[in-house]
């Protein structure tokens, strides 16, 4: 008598790994952005470099921790914090006076680093939550 063949059954995806998909996806393009905005914007400032070069570092390690994130959630919870503080750093710099106020520089990191400090507080609490449930 043959074997009968199963067939795999999709499951959807539990609503905690969703979440975590769309920050890491949300998070590894505002990395990408961030490596990107100083040629796309055309930074341009009195100093040269620094500005130009903080953003594509930021960016840089944006999108790395957003890829570690993705291929190992649950053995990297402290990443949260990390781009916690990445995209905190972005903000505080403009306000240091990094870039002139109201540049287009100023404006995009900013923003940027909102997008990131949002993504990366929404992971934490979500760490945490899933650290109660368990």
């Amino acid at each position: 008598m043959p074997e009968a063949r199963r067939e795999p059954v999709e499951r959807p995806a539990p609503r905690g790994e969703v979440a975590t998909t769309v920050g890491v996806v949300v998070s590894f393009l505002a990395g990408l952005w961030l490596i990107m905005a100083p040629f796309a914007l055309d930074y341009r400032t009195a100093a040269d470099a620094p500005p130009h070069w903080n953003s594509v570092y930021v960016g840089f390690a944006v999108a790395v921790c957003s890829l570690v994130h993705a291929m190992a959630p649950r053995e990297t919870p402290w990443l949260g914090p990390v781009l916690l503080a990445v995209g905190g750093w972005l903000v505080v710099v403009v306000f240091a006076g990094h870039h002139p106020a109201g540049t287009r520089a100023a404006v995009n990191d900013v923003v940027t680093g909102a997008v990131v400090v949002a993504v990366a507080l929404g992971s934490i609490v979500r760490t945490a939550f899933l650290a109660r449930r368990s």
